[in-house]
């Protein structure tokens, strides 16, 4: 038996064949206009860098620096601006697989430490007790974990607007005329005692011991410290 064949397709096969390669096109298309886009990402990335503000970054013997959206320059941040910003130095190095095992807060050079079996996991300052309200030294370990906790004693009296008229306000006080009390924020709270010193996250004035006895932490401190410890954790305080 005798096999022809034709070079003539039928109607169908053609358009079956322009439409392959329509999508051929389109598909290369698209391929070239992602790699166009990716290389603007590249040279973006290049000409204006990757700059910004990482707490993790920075030490404790260096300004802060910040590429400024508003010029090629770098910003520097002063002691006076680390205070007004809350820039503070920290260091968080922990290893993933292992729980915190301590944390040490040293009074005199108002530092905490975190470890992991005898390995500095974190550091960070820290504000504990001002003179009539020292915060007192001892062996503990953290009782509860809030994560939004208010304090029972402390907060500030508020104005019809909402604006703080006086940061030393105690619970029960009576507060002046067109005056609210609010209870002062302590996020990421760790509780070490009945009497409510704890750990957590509040502000920092780089002058030395400012609190009403608990330990301030940097927020981003505080919220890495209070995700990374359990109940039980182990918590010293020294002079």
């Amino acid at each position: 038996m005798t096999h022809r064949f034709s070079c003539i397709s039928s109607p169908g096969s053609f358009s079956t064949l322009t439409n392959r390669r329509h999508f051929g096109v389109l598909v290369s298309a698209t391929s070239l206009f992602s790699t166009i886009g990716r290389l603007l990402l590249i040279l973006v990335a290049l000409t204006f860098g990757f700059s910004g503000l990482r707490a993790d970054d920075y030490t404790s013997h260096k300004s802060r620096q910040s590429y400024s959206s508003k010029g090629p320059v770098l910003r520097q941040y002063d002691l006076q601006d680390r205070i007004r910003y809350q820039l503070w130095d920290y260091t968080w190095n922990p290893e993933m697989d292992q729980p915190i095992s301590k944390i040490v807060v040293n009074i005199g050079k108002q530092r905490v430490y975190v470890y992991q079996d005898g390995h500095l996991a974190g550091e960070s300052p820290t504000t504990t007790g001002k003179k009539g309200y020292d915060t007192p030294t001892g062996h503990y370990s953290i009782l509860v974990k809030d994560i939004d906790h208010k304090s029972n004693l402390y907060g500030v009296f508020l104005d019809a607007q909402g604006n703080v008229i006086d940061g030393n306000a105690k619970a029960g006080q009576a507060p002046p005329q067109g005056a609210v009390y609010d209870s002062a924020d302590m996020p990421y709270y760790m509780r070490l005692r009945d009497d409510g010193v704890g750990l957590h996250a509040g502000y920092i004035p780089g002058t030395g011991p400012a609190s009403h006895g608990c330990i301030r932490l940097p927020h981003a401190f505080a919220e890495l410290l209070f995700s990374n410890v359990s109940e039980g954790t182990p918590v010293d305080v020294v002079p």
